[in-house]
C-alpha cells in the first residue's frame, strides 16, 4: 500500500466505527425483546428474540474492538512512515474531514 493512502484507510475505518458506535448508542436499547402480550408464548418468543439480539450486539462490540485495534495498528504504520507525528493536528483534522465525506 502506498503510505499516502494509508490516511485515507485509517479515515474510512475511523468513518466506519463512529457510525456503527454511533448506531448501537442510539438503537441498542430496542433490540431487547419484550413481550407483545401476557402469555407464555409471547415471553418465550421475546426471550429468544431477546438471546439474538443480545449475541448480535456482543458481535458487534467485538467488531468495533477490532476495528479500533486495526486503527491502531494504521496510526503506528503512519508513524512510521513519518506521515503523523504524536500531537499532530493537521494529520488529525484532515482525517477527520476525510471521514466527513
Amino acid at each position: 500500500m502506498e503510505p499516502e493512502k494509508l490516511l485515507d484507510l485509517i479515515a474510512s475505518y475511523e468513518g466506519v466505527r463512529d457510525s456503527v458506535s454511533d448506531f448501537l448508542q442510539e438503537h441498542g436499547n430496542s433490540l431487547r425483546g419484550r413481550p407483545l402480550a401476557d402469555d407464555e408464548v409471547s415471553g418465550d418468543a421475546a426471550g429468544v428474540f431477546t438471546d439474538h439480539s443480545m449475541h448480535a450486539l456482543d458481535v458487534t462490540e467485538r467488531f468495533l474492538g477490532e476495528l479500533n485495534a486495526n486503527i491502531e495498528q494504521l496510526m503506528a504504520a503512519a508513524k512510521t512512515y513519518g506521515l503523523v507525528e504524536d500531537g499532530n493536528t493537521d494529520v488529525i483534522r484532515k482525517l477527520r474531514e476525510v471521514g466527513d465525506r
